[in-house]
């Protein structure tokens, strides 16, 4: 028999073992139904001149029955697209479903992180704190609220140690407990640990999101702090949710509240940036409701040394003294208007540990001196020491 070479209908017809033209032709006439791409075209001898390799799907005997596996090139690209269903969405970096189940309203959680009252940090704290807090027991919790009373009872009475030591003792156990958190951070302010109080505060924040009376108190902590800008925008949402002009969703503070915020708002723009007829309105719309508001009356103190009228700051401070026998022993803008930062008065405030690490160093050069060395009262010593290693 002579050698001849194979032709493409003679590879087809071996690489198909056995399968009809007209069962190829079906198959792949099924396949682009399914997938789309038209039907496929043929050779002058009727069979399809883009197939190539049939394979076998491995199930049975091919050229018996057994399926064809069709190439993935053939499969469209919604094939390959993974199923999202059950994760989060790529935009949301939160799982809010932790604090949905202990009673925390999500939008009002998004409110906070957009208008960055909270940060995602202090978030993912607060999310990792409900495990110890989700393990106590009935009993426990119990407990903790009668040591919270006890604590309260010395806070109300000014023994701030006392009850911080209980405060803190509450918070170990339960660390998403939400009057520990706010007591602890007004304790902390008080001592100037402004740190601490905005760490306690933002964490009371995220734990009841609703109440805007501690988004006011995180606004001052961070006035205090010189971050202005922040500040400025809690005391705006605070107002916000005074006037109803937010969607209604928290829980709106009280008027005194209201007043100082806005009063704050005022201090904002004459000291930080220098808008004094807009500080002058904040004003004027706080006294209008009630004349005797001693935050806006000392703020417009200052106001009025700003616009050059000494006495007529000093008659309102006197008021202000009188609605306020404690006023003296608070932070009081006029008497800051009054000695100003550019003033021959103020210097560079060194610590006192700086102070004394320089004054040991100054020692230590002078006592490396030659006259330090033949002072009196160093040859005396020495004597004393000769005389009482000759008497041992």
């Amino acid at each position: 028999m002579a050698d001849r070479s194979l032709t493409k209908e003679d590879v087809i017809d071996e690489e198909s073992e056995g399968l009809a033209p007209q069962e190829v032709e079906l198959a792949l006439k099924n396949v682009s139904t399914l997938f789309g791409g038209g039907p496929p075209s043929t050779t002058s001898a009727g069979r399809p001149g883009s197939y190539r390799q049939p394979l076998s799907s491995g199930t049975g005997p091919r050229g018996t029955g057994g399926r064809t596996r069709v190439d993935s090139s053939a499969r469209p690209p919604e094939f390959y697209r993974p199923d999202n269903k059950n994760k989060k969405k790529a935009d949301d970096p939160v799982d809010y479903r932790n604090f949905s189940v202990h009673g925390i309203s999500e939008p009002l959680l998004r409110q906070r992180l957009e208008s960055k009252a909270v940060s995602q940090d202090t978030v993912d704290r607060v999310k990792s704190d409900f495990a110890p807090h989700d393990h106590l027991s009935t009993e426990q919790i119990a407990t903790l609220e009668e040591k919270v009373k006890a604590a309260h009872k010395l806070h109300v009475t000014k023994d701030d140690k006392g009850a911080e030591v209980i405060y803190q003792e509450v918070l170990d156990a339960d660390p998403v407990h939400y009057e520990c958190l706010t007591n602890l951070a007004k304790i902390a302010y008080a001592r100037s640990e402004y740190g601490r109080a905005k760490e306690l505060f933002e964490r009371a924040i995220v734990v009841k999101p609703h109440f805007d009376k501690t988004v006011y108190h995180l606004a001052v902590v961070l006035h205090d702090m010189k971050d202005f800008e922040r500040s400025q925008n809690l005391f705006n949402e605070v107002v916000q949710g005074f006037t109803g002009e937010t969607d209604g969703r928290a829980e709106k503070c009280d008027t005194h509240t209201y007043h100082n915020a806005v009063a704050m708002l005022g201090l904002i723009h004459q000291q930080v940036h220098g808008d004094h007829e807009k500080a002058g309105i904040l004003y004027n719309t706080v006294l209008t409701k009630n004349p005797d508001h001693v935050l806006t009356l000392d703020h417009k103190c200052s106001l009025l040394v700003w616009k050059d009228d000494r006495e007529e700051a000093a008659k309102l401070h006197k008021r202000v003294c009188s609605l306020d026998p404690n006023h003296t022993k608070k932070v009081c803008p006029y008497l800051d208007s009054l000695f100003p930062q550019n003033s021959e008065l103020f210097h560079p405030i060194v610590n006192l540990p700086d102070r004394l690490d320089k004054c040991s160093s100054d020692f230590e050069r002078g006592a490396k001196k030659k006259s330090w060395k033949n002072h009196p009262w160093r040859s005396l010593k020495k004597k004393i020491r000769r005389m009482a290693g000759s008497e041992s």
